[in-house]
C-alpha cells in the first residue's frame, strides 16, 4: 500500500476501494487453472528434520471464546518461513528503514523478507465460518518508540469505538474506557521520558463509522459492527472462492497527547488486514505503518517503518490421519506483495494455485499460475519489472505429515514456501490447505504472500 502517513485525507476510502474493487480481491473471476503458464525449475529440498507437532493432541489450543487461532509461540524456522503451533507465516520489513540515510522520513518503502517478527491471529466465527471479529497481535518488529527498545505488543481489532483495547479473559479483545485527561495513567514526561509505554499503546482515540454493507447481507452487517467487512465466497456450493474479511484503522500508537489532544486520526500510522477462509483453513495478510524514534519518548530522528506479512492458520489435520498412499489435487488462490527491486513501492499481487499432493512419495507440487498485480493501475504506473506469471515447485513433507516445506524458484527469484493441511483427512486426503511463501531475486525483486486451497473432490 503506497500511502504516506501524512496523507491522511481520503485514506480510508482508498483502502476500502482497493479491497472491494473487482481487480483487488485477489480472486480471479475465471478459473485461471487450465491456462498455460511458464514454469520455473523445480527444486528438490531435504525434508525437515523436525517441526512443531501440529496434531490435535499436542497443538496449542485456542483460548476459550476463540474460534480459530495461529498459536502464541514460534516453532521451527526454515529460511524466512516461521511455524507456530497451528500456523505458518512470513514477514517483510520496509527497506527504507534499513538504509543508512533516508531523507523521506514520512514514507516507508521497499520490501525485505526476513525471519524476524511474530504475528498471531485470532478470529471469532459462526457455525457457517463467517467471521465477525478478529484480533491481530504483532510483536518483535523492531518498532522502537524510544530508539532502542521494542514497543508494547500491538493488539489490533479494527474496532469502531473510542476506548482502550485489551485481551480479555475469553481470548478475544475487549474495549475498556480511556482514563480521563489529567489521570495519573497518562504519566509520560517529555523531559525525563519516564512514562509507561503500555499506557500509550492500543488506544482508540477516535470513533469512526462502519464500512458499508448491503443491508440484506446479515453476515457483512455482523462483521461491520466490529469495523470489518465480510464478503462470502462460493466454496460452500462447490467453488473455490473463500470468504474474505477486510479491515483498516488509522492509529495513534505512541502519541503522548492522549487522550484528548491528538491532532488527527492516523497521527502515527495505519493498519490493514485481509483474511480468507474456508471451513477449516485461513490465510491472513496484514500491514502496519508506525512512527518510531518518537521525540517525546527520547527517540532521535522520527520516521516511519512499515511491516507486512501473511499467516496461514486454522484447524490442523492430525498427521496420524494423513494418507500414506494415493494422491489428490487442491485448487485455490494466493495473495501478497512484491517490490520490483526491493527498494521501490510495494505492489499487491495475486495468483491462482493448484497443488498436486502425492501421499506415497510425501511430496506436494505447488503451481503458481497467472501471477498478476492485484490493483487497477494506469499504464504509466505499471512497474517495468514484474514477477514471472507462473512456476512449479516440489515441497517435501516434513517430519509431520501435515506440513510440507522447502526451497522454491520463481523466474529469476528463489526462496521458500510452506503449506499445512487443515480439516479432517477423509475421502482421499485433508479437506483444505494453506501456507506462505517468500522469494527474492539477484536484481532485488522480492515478494511475500500467502495461499489457500481446498480439495477438488470433497
Amino acid at each position: 500500500m503506497r500511502l504516506s502517513t501524512l496523507a491522511i485525507g481520503g485514506m480510508v476510502t482508498l483502502l476500502f476501494a482497493l479491497a472491494g474493487c473487482g481487480g483487488g480481491d485477489g480472486v480471479s473471476t475465471g478459473s485461471g487453472l487450465s491456462s498455460s503458464a511458464g514454469t520455473g525449475g523445480a527444486v528438490t529440498s531435504t525434508p525437515l528434520s523436525a517441526v512443531s507437532d501440529g496434531s490435535p493432541r499436542s497443538q496449542e489450543a485456542c483460548p476459550a471464546g476463540v474460534s480459530a487461532c495461529s498459536g502464541a509461540a514460534l516453532g521451527t524456522t526454515v529460511g524466512p518461513i516461521q511455524l507456530s503451533k497451528s500456523g505458518i507465516q512470513v514477514v517483510g520489513f520496509s527497506t527504507s528503514d534499513l538504509l543508512a540515510s533516508n531523507s523521506n522520513t514520512a514514507e516507508a518503502f521497499g520490501l525485505q523478507p526476513l525471519n524476524q517478527g511474530f504475528a498471531e491471529v485470532r478470529v471469532l466465527h459462526d457455525a457457517d465460518s463467517n467471521i465477525s471479529a478478529v484480533d491481530l497481535l504483532l510483536s518483535q518488529l523492531k518498532l522502537f518508540w524510544d530508539g532502542s527498545s521494542e514497543r508494547p505488543r500491538i493488539i489490533e481489532n479494527f474496532g469502531l469505538k473510542r476506548g482502550r483495547v485489551q485481551l480479555g479473559e475469553q481470548g478475544m479483545s475487549t474495549l475498556v474506557a480511556l482514563p480521563p485527561q489529567g489521570d495519573g495513567f497518562w504519566n509520560n514526561n517529555s523531559l525525563t521520558f519516564g512514562g509507561t509505554q503500555d499506557h500509550y499503546a492500543n488506544n482508540h482515540y477516535f470513533e469512526r463509522s462502519a464500512p458499508s454493507c448491503d443491508t440484506r447481507d446479515d453476515s457483512c452487517v455482523a462483521a461491520a459492527n466490529n469495523g470489518l467487512r465480510l464478503t462470502v465466497g462460493n466454496w460452500r456450493s462447490g467453488g473455490f472462492k473463500p470468504n474474505q474479511i477486510t479491515g483498516t484503522r488509522l492509529h495513534e500508537d505512541g502519541a503522548t497527547q492522549g487522550p484528548d489532544q491528538i491532532p488527527f486520526a492516523g497521527f502515527k500510522g495505519y493498519r490493514d488486514l485481509w483474511n480468507w477462509n474456508y471451513r477449516y483453513a485461513h490465510v491472513a495478510g496484514w500491514v502496519t505503518k508506525d512512527t518510531i524514534n518518537i521525540q517525546e519518548w527520547g527517540g532521535g530522528r522520527e520516521h516511519n517503518k512499515e511491516r507486512r506479512g501473511t499467516i496461514a492458520f486454522g484447524q490442523l489435520t492430525d498427521p496420524a490421519t494423513v494418507p500414506s498412499s494415493g494422491s489428490t489435487i487442491y485448487r485455490g488462490y494466493a495473495r501478497g506483495w512484491y517490490s520490483p527491486d526491493g527498494l521501490m513501492e510495494v505492489f499487491p499481487i495475486a495468483a491462482d494455485i493448484e497443488v498436486n499432493v502425492d501421499f506415497s512419495t510425501r511430496q506436494a507440487s505447488l503451481q503458481l499460475l497467472n501471477v498478476r498485480i492485484d490493483e487497477l493501475l494506469p499504464a504509466n504506473l505499471e512497474p517495468a519489472a514484474k514477477l514471472t506469471i507462473g512456476s512449479t515447485n516440489a515441497l517435501p513433507f516434513g517430519a509431520l505429515a501435515n506440513t510440507a516445506i522447502g526451497a522454491i524458484t520463481h523466474g529469476g527469484a528463489a526462496g521458500y514456501a510452506g503449506l499445512r493441511f487443515f480439516g479432517p483427512a477423509s475421502g482421499g486426503g485433508p479437506a483444505e490447505l494453506a501456507g506462505s511463501f517468500s522469494i527474492k531475486g539477484m536484481t532485488g525483486i522480492s515478494a511475500i504472500g500467502g495461499l489457500i486451497a481446498r480439495r477438488v473432490t470433497l
